[in-house]
């Protein structure tokens, strides 16, 4: 009969741990594993840190323009037209709605990424991947964070050469203000269109309401004529004692004794009132509205040079790319491979106690 090899319990949880002198033990016996996986994944990161294009980045800091910069627009701002002056608070805000929208992207890279490849995209779904792929990278602009660092916004863009990050930058930078200054003076238009189209709205209005007056002023003159004239009223009637007082007599101040005025006083502001060819001297306010229309008819925005925004600092060329960085890759590589190598280690000791385990049983069986 085959006798049972008996191994203690105790024995078995002995066997499932691995001590620090263990570990040591296995490392040192494969330390050449190690350390040639090590070499060779710091050799693989630094063939990689060489193969892969090299990319330059540029950025900048951008805030509100300088009064220098806007100040012009607010040359022919007076108190007679009515607008307020421009404040560079007020631009900035505009050039950062435009500096943060896709639509500053997309006109970038059509007009600025496109035509600087050799190859271009055929068709449009090829463009909108090239979009999609690049652009993420190409330009960032990150808003500041709260209570952190500069409260500004920064723009950085991304280029095979320095030279290239530096002229794009500027290009791009140059459009986005020349869209949010095209947006500005469409917005400062508009209200000034509207602004006259309302004043002369109101003016038309004034002059048909001051017509409407005098035509009924003559009416009620003419109606106190020929009472006047029925009742041989020749004269203004003066009540003893009482002088008349202005642009009339009190017993016709309601318009129901106008006659009393006579023939002649009436018969010549009749005369006077037919004869009128403009009534622009009766209207109220007719002269500050037309120095404001002339005042706003003057504004030429188009010709005003207005700068949107300014970058603090200066936008130097890079020196060095950015990207890939050389020391990261090897460094990763190096522990990526000495990773590799401890777990090459382990698994060989596995493997080597497993095939000495399974020899020690076969002669442990055949020797009972």
């Amino acid at each position: 009969m085959n006798q049972m090899l008996y191994i203690p319990e105790k024995k078995f949880r002995e066997d499932d741990e691995i001590s620090l002198t263990e570990i040591y033990e296995i490392l040192r016996k494969s330390w050449i594993w190690v350390v040639a996986l090590a070499v060779l994944g710091a050799t693989l990161g630094g063939l990689l840190a060489f193969m892969l294009p090299k990319k330059f980045q540029a950025s900048v800091y951008v805030e509100p323009p300088l009064a220098v910069q806007y100040m012009e627009a607010n040359a022919l701002r007076t108190s007679v037209s009515g607008l307020k002056w421009v404040s560079g608070d007020h631009l900035y805000g505009i050039f950062l709605n435009q500096l943060l929208s896709d639509e500053s992207r997309h006109d970038f890279f059509e007009n600025v990424y496109l035509p600087s490849l050799t190859k271009k995209p055929q068709s449009d779904l090829e463009k909108n991947t090239l979009y999609k792929s690049v652009m993420p990278k190409l330009i960032a602009v990150k808003e500041p964070v709260p209570k952190k660092g500069r409260q500004l916004y920064s723009v950085e863009i991304q280029a095979s050469t320095g030279k290239d990050t530096v002229d794009w930058m500027r290009a791009f930078l140059a459009r986005v203000e020349s869209a949010a200054r095209v947006r500005w003076i469409e917005g400062e238009q508009k209200i000034i269109d509207v602004t006259i189209k309302n004043i002369e709205k109101d003016l038309m209005e004034k002059y048909e309401l001051t017509r409407s007056h005098r035509e009924d002023r003559e009416v009620r003159l003419d109606e106190a004529f020929r009472v006047a004239k029925a009742v041989g009223q020749l004269g203004p009637q003066l009540t003893t004692g009482q002088l008349p007082k202005q642009d009339g007599i009190a017993g016709y101040a309601d318009g129901s004794s106008l006659y009393a005025r006579g023939v002649k006083s009436l018969g010549a502001e009749i005369e006077i009132l037919r004869e009128r060819e403009d009534d622009s001297a009766f209207i109220d306010g007719l002269r500050e509205a037309q120095a404001k229309l002339k005042s706003l008819r003057g504004q030429h925005l188009q010709q005003q040079a207005v700068g949107m925004y300014r970058i603090d600092g200066q936008l130097l060329e890079p020196a060095k790319p950015n990207s890939p960085k050389k020391g990261l890759l090897i460094i990763v590589g190096f522990l990526l491979g000495g990773f590799c190598g401890v777990l090459a280690a382990f698994i060989r000791n596995f493997i080597m106690a497993k095939n000495a385990s399974a020899k020690t049983q076969e002669r442990s069986i055949s020797f009972a």
